[in-house]
């Protein structure tokens, strides 16, 4: 592995090899513990590893060239609009400083990666293959799933076969869609998972990388929120998420608008509905010019445009989670879409 921060190839095989940088944010994939047998109290611990501890750890691909760059030092709990804007234009800087560079890998905590991914999904404007990976279990812990998914991740940014995929997840062996990606499980490997229609592709033992389908909704270079998305330094419009329960009534959702939200994701009692006192604080927030979109509590299945919906001004989440549909409806209000524009972005996206 070339040493931190650089990307001069060192030797005629170095140039022969596809290089991919890899930007390490922290997360557990960049945690220490207590000690070896410490596979939860490290969160509260809140190590760190600094690059001279966290790389020796790690061994990468001979036929890759692979180097780094610390963008952040933060878990992902800590993950913000600011921080996926510097992110992303990090990114950017990469692939200007090295036009060559195969892939990017982003080294990310599992809490809030799905979201960073969606982000840079739908932000990103280039088709040079980007990948997020975490971990579930630090790399100094016994059985640590650290090392294995960072070599995997690396191996899927350096494929030729990741153009045009958009954003990737990499873990436990699976290529996910960074549209469908979601963390269902808090302590297990095999925590992320693509709702509704399922991986893109694997790693196999030998480190080969196979993809059997494409996602066919917009992305990257074909997302109008790449080109249309403002300064890190301007903040993106307020959108919270409500969360229906029985019993729950409109206190959260008042609460939310209260405090200056554009927007409110609704993540509705499934198949998508909400108690009374609920759905008539929704149509008072619409007629008052607050956009609302209803998602749903289930962990699958689409949530459909219905004509209840068209009357009262509702737009539906389609198969995205009320995280991702929060990004969405974030970069929808920032370009100044109208409702019937968010709808088709939703359709699109």
């Amino acid at each position: 592995m070339t040493p931190p921060d650089t990307h001069t190839p060192t030797s005629p095989a170095d140039q022969a090899q596809p290089r991919v940088a890899v930007l390490l944010t922290g997360g557990t994939i960049g945690s220490g513990g207590h000690d070896a047998q410490d596979r939860l109290d490290y969160v509260d611990l809140a190590k760190v590893l600094t690059d001279e501890e966290a790389l020796p750890l790690y061994t990468f691909p001979d036929d890759i060239t692979v180097y780094t760059r610390r963008f952040s030092r933060i878990r992902s709990n800590d993950a913000s609009v600011e921080f996926w804007l510097r992110l992303r234009q990090a990114i950017l800087d990469t692939i200007a400083d090295d036009p060559a560079v195969a892939g990017i890998v982003v080294a990310h905590g599992t809490a809030t990666l799905e979201e960073t991914a969606y982000f840079l999904h739908l932000t990103v404007p280039t088709e040079v293959p980007i990948v997020i990976v975490g971990a579930q279990r630090p790399p100094t812990a016994m059985g640590s799933d650290a090392q294995l998914n960072l070599a995997n991740a690396v191996r899927v940014a350096a494929s030729p076969a990741s153009v045009g995929h958009g954003v990737l997840v990499a873990m436990d062996d699976e290529i996910l869609s960074a549209r469908d990606v979601m963390k269902t499980d808090n302590h297990r490997l095999s925590t992320f998972k693509a709702r509704d229609h399922g991986r893109l592709g694997d790693i196999d033992p030998y480190g080969q990388v196979w993809f059997y389908r494409k996602l066919l909704r917009l992305h990257t270079t074909a997302s109008r929120f790449s080109t249309e998305l403002p300064d890190y330094a301007t903040p993106l419009p307020r959108v919270d998420i409500v969360t229906m329960y029985s019993g729950s009534d409109e206190l959260a959702l008042t609460a939310a608008l209260a405090n200056g939200a554009r927007g409110v994701v609704v993540a509705s009692l499934p198949p998508s509905m909400n108690p009374t006192a609920v759905d008539a604080t929704i149509d008072a927030a619409i007629a008052a010019g607050v956009t609302i979109v209803q998602s749903s509590r289930a962990i699958s299945g689409r949530v459909v445009q219905r004509h209840g919906f068209d009357d009262r001004g509702v737009i539906a989440s389609d198969t995205l989670s009320p995280q991702a549909a929060r990004l969405l409806l974030m970069l929808c209000l920032a370009a100044g879409l109208s409702r019937a524009e968010i709808i088709a972005a939703f359709a699109a996206y």
